[in-house]
């Protein structure tokens, strides 16, 4: 009994043992799996901890670097507003952050952009010039160092977009340059009248019928008359003619300009990969709009026609033939067809939108309007109360004082852009320019500022008569640019306007409609000053000689207002 008891202890001693040992096994086996989980955990936290480090460091440094590229002005001791990393200015100079008048406004009136400041297209340094002199440099004493804009090559995907005057560079800008302007001097634009004048007495016919139904929205209507005047001037075509060419213009030129997803979504694969768009025209993708292809189709059969019969209508396209019977170097129908379509996107939202704002100012200002409206009657008598000729009409001082103060108020170009082509030291200054980067001239601040331009906000049209056009500060006044690169089709767009000036002013008079405000909205988006809600006028039929009776009564004529305080 006693052995028996004896054994149980150690038995049960064994078991403990084997127990614990088995425990400790347990635990031991628990600790390294909890070591090697920790180790293993602690390894990939450290990965992603150093490549988080890695990551912070890089987006460090980049930021770093970017923001050294935003001193490139601070460097030089010159002004510039702070930069939007990556972005630069590029959002407000193209009026997607703000309108991008307020953001020209701001260089100028609050960075010395009065003279010169600096401000940055994504991270390419870009000089800000307000000063007249500076100005006289870019575009005409140093017009070697800047005779670019800036334009994307696309002569493998759109051969006539390179042709383009505008979109021309180097040699091939001067060739087209040089081959181009001698249909645009004044004798050849005299030529055109004929044709213009016919395109102004069916814009008069046009308003009679739209002011039966009540106030007339004028920028449409001035659109009418402009793509008119350009079809009838440029392609040889009448808009109301019945034709089938006549009746598609209209609608393919109102498509050159309407930017569909499709156009877009090419522009921007142009833009950021030229090669690629090369690649997919190859595979069939046409990179040349259907517009481009009429307009073409339609200026080759012209000049075929005028060539094979003789025909001539005294318009664009003859005096492009003339020059390829002077000049075995002529321009080829690639060049022809270029221009004519530049005519479109130049011309036609230009001119009507100038002619659509001076009919506001002029409705807004009655006694300017009938100052306006004497000056016509006296020069219709002088033609024994025929229609004005063109010689006369382009010499009238009044009529171009109001078309040149719109101009100031809303110019044609409200910013001038020029590309550096080769190293220049910006005359009178320190400053050097490489290569490649942009120079800004903001035609809306300039035009607007106090110091050239006293209440720079009010329709004074006598500023420009006189001494006070005298006196006006030079290259203060730029709505068509300056120098070698400046409008070239300045001369016809001028001479649109002020016929159509003419003939609506002999038989309407313009009056304030309800839905009118002024001073007139722009849109913020577009570049080239475009109102934002129309512009509406209230077109009365009237009886000339009635009309200068009452406004003679009325209003003071110019000889009796004080032009000394504007």
């Amino acid at each position: 009994m006693l052995k028996r008891s004896s054994s149980l202890p150690v038995k049960r001693n064994q078991a403990s043992m084997s127990e614990l040992k088995t425990g400790s096994t347990s635990l031991f086996l628990g600790a390294r799996s909890l070591i090697m989980c920790t180790i293993l955990l602690f390894g990939v936290c450290s990965s992603y901890l150093v490549t988080a480090t890695l990551l912070a460091c890089s987006a460090t440094l980049l930021f770093y670097h970017i923001q050294s590229k935003y001193n490139y002005w601070a460097v030089r001791g010159v002004k510039s507003p702070p930069a939007t990393p990556f972005l630069g200015h590029t959002l407000q100079r193209l009026g997607i952050k703000m309108p991008f008048m307020e953001f020209f406004d701001d260089l100028y009136f609050n960075y010395n952009g009065r003279d010169f400041c600096g401000y940055y297209d994504f991270l390419q340094p870009g000089l800000f010039i307000g000063n007249p002199e500076i100005i006289k440099s870019i575009l005409v004493k140093d017009f070697d160092h800047f005779a670019d804009r800036r334009t994307f090559d696309l002569g493998k995907v759109n051969p006539i977009a390179n042709d383009m005057l505008s979109n021309a560079t180097g040699q091939h800008w001067r060739f087209i340059r040089g081959v181009v302007s001698p249909a645009f001097t004044s004798g050849k634009t005299r030529r055109l009248f004929p044709l213009m004048n016919n395109r102004a007495i069916h814009l008069l016919q046009l308003t009679r019928e739209e002011a039966k139904k009540g106030s007339v929205e004028a920028h449409a209507l001035c659109g009418k008359y402009t793509m008119d005047s350009i079809a009838s001037c440029a392609f040889g075509i009448e808009c109301d003619a019945y034709s089938s060419e006549a009746e598609t213009f209209p609608v393919m030129a109102a498509r050159v300009m309407q930017l569909s997803p499709a156009r877009a979504l090419k522009i921007l694969v142009l833009l950021v990969a030229p090669k690629i768009a090369e690649v997919t025209q190859r595979l069939g993708i046409d990179f040349t709009s259907p517009e481009f292809h009429f307009f073409r189709h339609v200026v080759t059969n012209t000049l075929r026609l005028r060539e094979k019969w003789g025909l001539r209508r005294g318009d664009i396209l003859d005096m492009f033939l003339e020059s390829n019977l002077n000049d075995k170097n002529g321009p080829s129908d690639n060049i022809i067809t270029a221009q004519a379509i530049l005519f479109i996107l130049a011309g036609y939202n230009n001119t009507a939108n100038t002619l659509a704002l001076t009919l506001h100012l002029l409705a807004h200002h009655p006694d300017v309007q009938a100052e306006l409206r004497r000056e016509i009657a006296a020069e219709m008598e002088r033609c024994g109360g025929q229609h004005i000729p063109h010689d006369r009409l382009v010499k009238m001082p009044y009529l171009d004082a109001v078309v040149s103060e719109s101009l100031r108020l809303y110019p044609a170009a409200p910013v001038i852009e020029r590309i550096c082509t080769k190293p220049c030291t910006i005359a009178g200054t320190s400053i050097h320019l490489r290569k490649g980067q942009p120079v800004l001239i903001p035609i809306w601040s300039i035009h607007r500022d106090p110091q050239h331009w006293p209440q720079p906000t009010k329709f004074v049209p006598e500023r420009f008569l006189g001494e006070s056009k005298d006196s006006i500060t030079p290259y203060s006044y730029l709505p068509f640019s300056h120098g070698p690169r400046s409008c070239i089709g300045i001369k016809f767009s001028l001479l649109s306007v002020k016929i159509g000036l003419v003939h609506l002013l002999t038989s309407m008079k313009l009056l304030v409609a309800k839905e009118s405000r002024h001073p007139i909205a722009l849109n913020p988006r577009v570049l080239t000053l475009q109102p934002k809600d129309g512009v509406f006028i209230n077109f009365v039929p009237c009886s000339f000689e009635e009309t200068l009776r009452e406004e003679t009564m009325l209003y003071p004529t110019n000889s009796d207002k004080d032009t000394n305080n504007m």
